[in-house]
């Protein structure tokens, strides 16, 4: 499992280019950055707390159930 700020940008990156989504970072504290994936009519079509620091378990399982009707059950595996 991911378990990395890093790794999970860079998967959330590499399946939006995959399923034609524009990743933008609508927010961004020092613990969370706040994510929409847009399809090219600009629709958002997800909303994601992404954790920067201080990742828990528990933060990183909200995060694969907030994506996991667009990228899959296990995206982040």
């Amino acid at each position: 499992m991911l378990s990395t700020y890093q790794e999970v940008r860079d998967r959330i990156y590499e399946l939006a280019h995959r399923h034609g989504l524009r990743v933008d970072w609508v927010e961004t504290t020092k613990s969370v950055r706040l994510l929409h994936l847009l399809d090219t009519d600009q629709i958002v079509m997800a909303r994601a707390t992404v954790p920067v620091r201080g990742v828990t378990l528990e933060a990183l399982a909200h995060l694969a159930t907030e994506l996991e009707h667009l990228f899959g059950k296990d995206w982040m595996e």
